[in-house]
């Protein structure tokens, strides 16, 4: 009996490893042609690349982080302290103000004069 199942698994396990192999090494032919291509070579010369239209649908954000300083004072972490959650979201704001101002706030808080996801830590706006 045991060596029917052994006999068994081993037949399931070469099946497997066939198809396996089998769908690995399918012609070039059938990969679909966007694949095919290379990326275009990206300028990384002296040249400053043109910024891109602006999404209407994307909140404003900062394009580096070198745009958006200096960066605002943000609320100090012990403030909420009973919010374990909300105070390491200032925690991060804290440690990595260049990335959250290079994302844009969907809350749509632009009308209050935001620039970037950023400003929302310069007040309780983000623990709103």
């Amino acid at each position: 009996m045991k060596t029917r199942i052994a006999v068994g698994a081993l037949a399931v396990a070469a099946l497997l490893l066939a198809a396996c192999s089998q769908s690995s090494t399918a012609p070039a032919e059938s990969k679909p042609a966007a694949r095919a291509q290379a990326a275009p070579p990206s300028s990384h010369g002296s040249e400053a690349a043109a910024p891109a239209p602006r999404d209407p649908s994307v909140p404003p954000y900062h394009q580096t982080a070198e745009a958006a300083r200096p960066f605002p004072e943000l609320m100090p972490v012990s403030r909420y302290r009973d919010y374990p959650v909300l105070a390491r979201a200032y925690e991060v704001a804290h440690r990595r103000p260049e990335v959250l101002a290079q994302q844009p706030c969907y809350c749509y808080c632009e009308k209050s004069g935001h620039g970037s996801l950023l400003d929302c830590f310069a007040s309780d706006h983000a623990a709103t």
